[in-house]
């Protein structure tokens, strides 16, 4: 079971199960970007439409959902915490 549905299913409610389904989704999405920008698959650098623009917003709404516990989101948590993402900072 993936951390974002273990926190989600302690609240159980149909809003937290929404939230962990997105943020799973988003999680799966954010790992296959990254690992394309590390490869070097892509000449694209981060944009509005990567997933790392969905980050913050996301990172907002499971610290709302979920208070202290959203802390446990590490990977959410660090890439909401970035400003910028640029493709050469996954090719070092």
């Amino acid at each position: 079971m993936n951390p974002y549905t273990m926190l989600s299913s302690g609240l159980d409610t149909s809003e937290a199960t929404a939230l962990g389904a997105r943020l799973s989704a988003w999680h799966d999405a954010m790992v296959a970007h990254e690992r394309r920008l590390r490869a070097g698959t892509t000449s694209d650098a981060c944009d509005d439409e990567c997933p790392h623009a969905e980050a913050r917003a996301l990172w907002s709404e499971a610290a709302a959902m979920f208070g202290a516990r959203a802390e446990e989101l590490t990977f959410l948590r660090s890439r909401a915490h970035h400003r910028r993402w640029s493709l050469e900072q996954w090719t070092r």
